[in-house]
């Protein structure tokens, strides 16, 4: 009984080491990335509430792009692997730390799927060009979310380190929050390539959506 004890302390001195050391990194915003939000009076649940709220929302809006255009691409296999993550992510019954992590894993990955399709010569037909038009809305609603991320991960990541303890209770997101700027970047750049796409094969919408991301 006291060396299942110690060994339990041991795994606990362990896990928040390797936690204080990941929130030792630091977040470096793009440059061309605005900067929302503060950083005064932070609240852990408060801060914790507002990223979460984003990030689930943008990230489900991508999914759905990313979803469309794999139909578009005829994909068939990554466009079913996304819609069981978009049912997974959007089902609170799951540990939302487990929602995170599939949503962040799925959008990182279909963007580079989606980034090396488009750039070859796909998604021209007419059927193909329909499925295009159908995640325009989305990619617009899920970029201008993805984009107020990194400001609200630095303040998530600062109310953390206030408290020691949220660093056992919020490993995931101690995890994910370092990867944030890259993760808006890589979704910013495929983004833009969905847009420049649509204008090229004239997919209806495309000037539309292309206006409401303005310098995005």
């Amino acid at each position: 009984m006291i060396k299942s004890s110690k060994y339990i302390l041991v795994i606990l001195i362990f896990s928040f080491f390797s936690l204080n050391q990941t929130l030792a990194l630091e977040l470096k915003l793009p440059k061309n990335l605005p900067k929302l939000g503060g950083s005064g009076g932070l609240n852990l649940n408060d801060t914790k509430t507002k990223f979460t709220t984003i990030f689930f929302e943008s990230a489900l809006n991508y999914m759905e792009a990313q979803y469309h255009l794999f139909n578009a691409l005829e994909m068939n296999d990554e466009a079913g692997k996304t819609r069981k993550s978009i049912e997974f992510v959007k089902n609170k019954k799951n540990k939302e730390a487990k929602r995170l992590t599939n949503a962040f894993n799925a959008v990182s990955d279909n963007s580079q799927a989606i980034e090396g399709a488009l750039t070859k010569e796909a998604a021209n037909s007419v059927e193909a060009k329909v499925h295009y038009a159908k995640a325009l809305p989305f990619a617009v609603k899920g970029l201008l979310g993805t984009v107020q991320l990194p400001p609200e991960a630095q303040n998530l990541m600062n109310a953390i380190k206030s408290d020691k303890m949220a660093m056992l209770k919020l490993g995931s997101f101690v995890k994910v929050l370092p990867k944030i700027p890259e993760y808006v970047q890589t979704a910013t750049s495929v983004g833009k390539l969905v847009m420049s796409g649509a204008k090229s094969r004239d997919v209806e919408g495309a000037k539309d959506a292309t206006d409401k991301l303005g310098d995005l």
